[in-house]
């Protein structure tokens, strides 16, 4: 009686995971960098698109300028390596099936905030729009960066077996949450609470207000703001979002498995509350206040990338070296 041997699970193509890994920096750029020229209020700098002016492409090389349509090259320069990386994840078969889903995802959440950019700038973005766009921005900048850590830290199986038992029961190539990992609700929690703190601000805002840019708010109330009981609301979300987020870095620290990520969510987010802290003594100007707002992407973004860790680590191995349960482990984790 003859029996098959059934494939083993492989690293993703180098190709792919590099053009996923190119796809998550440039989101990641293009939403840093809109914060930027929403902080430095550059964005009127280049007054048409998607050349700066009617008469050139490039700006003067003055701050404003150079800050906007760098924003503009990175968040266009984004789109085909998203594109490709949906393109790319439809090669990939079941064990990652997430993976081929959320490009695509993060593909549309690209092309809106594009579209809705361009509004922006050649004329007027109602707030629900505005809002629309922010979420937008932040949700493909979380969800690519969220695929690219699964598909570099899950092996997949090789082309072959794509019509193999994968329809059937359990395989052990599928991917799996690790039982009983607690930063992986956690990390979720804390990235839903940040997204709804930052788009809330768009309806909080007042008439050029620094509310509008991405940020946290500064645990007060602002006069020259709208609605006094939204304000409130979202005081008392930044303080939900802030247990979570520190929650999260103290259970990834105490893993020596996260313990990297726990430390870079810690700072970030002490870097967050120092600026903070500045802004509200009164020394808001425009280098503290990208700043501040650089931080505010890079920390939704870093707890993006930690709960997708924690989501992929492998199960602990069973005491003793046999097992499949010990074979998986070590190779997912010799793949990481």
């Amino acid at each position: 009686m003859s029996t098959t041997t059934p494939a083993s699970p492989a690293a993703p193509p180098t190709a792919t995971l590099t053009v996923f890994r190119l796809a998550s920096l440039f989101t990641f750029l293009a939403v840093a960098m809109g914060a930027v020229v929403c902080a430095t209020g550059s964005g009127a700098s280049c007054p048409t698109w998607p050349g700066c002016r009617p008469d050139t492409i490039a700006p003067q090389w003055e701050l404003s300028p150079v800050i906007e349509f760098t924003h503009r090259v990175g968040a266009i320069g984004a789109g085909p390596f998203v594109l490709a990386a949906a393109v790319l994840s439809l090669r990939l078969h079941r064990p990652v099936r997430w993976v081929r889903v959320m490009p695509w995802v993060a593909l549309a959440g690209a092309v809106a905030a594009g579209v809705f950019g361009r509004m922006v700038v050649v004329g007027h973005l109602p707030t629900a729009l505005g809002a629309v766009d922010l979420f937008s921005a932040l949700t493909a900048m979380t969800v690519i960066g969220t695929s690219t850590i699964v598909l570099g830290r899950v092996p997949v199986r090789p082309d072959t077996d794509a019509a193999g038992p994968d329809d059937g029961g359990p395989s052990p190539h599928r991917l799996r949450p690790t039982a009983g990992e607690p930063a992986v609700p956690l990390a979720a929690a804390a990235v839903v609470a940040v997204v709804a703190l930052h788009v809330t601000g768009i309806f909080a805002a007042g008439t050029g207000s620094y509310t509008r840019c991405l940020g946290w708010p500064l645990w007060r109330t602002i006069g020259s703001d709208l609605h006094p009981w939204l304000q409130y609301t979202r005081l008392g979300l930044a303080g939900v979002a802030a247990a979570l987020v520190v929650a999260t870095a103290a259970v990834a620290v105490r893993s020596d498995r996260l313990r990297g990520w726990g430390v870079a969510v810690a700072a970030l987010f002490a870097g967050e509350l120092a600026l903070g802290l500045v802004i509200r003594s009164g020394g808001l100007d425009q280098g503290v206040a990208a700043g501040y707002s650089v931080l505010a992407a890079a920390l939704l973004w870093c707890l993006g990338l930690l709960g997708a860790v924690a989501w992929t680590l492998p199960a602990r191995p069973p005491a003793g070296p046999d097992g499949p349960a010990h074979e998986i482990g070590e190779h997912l984790v010799a793949s990481a």
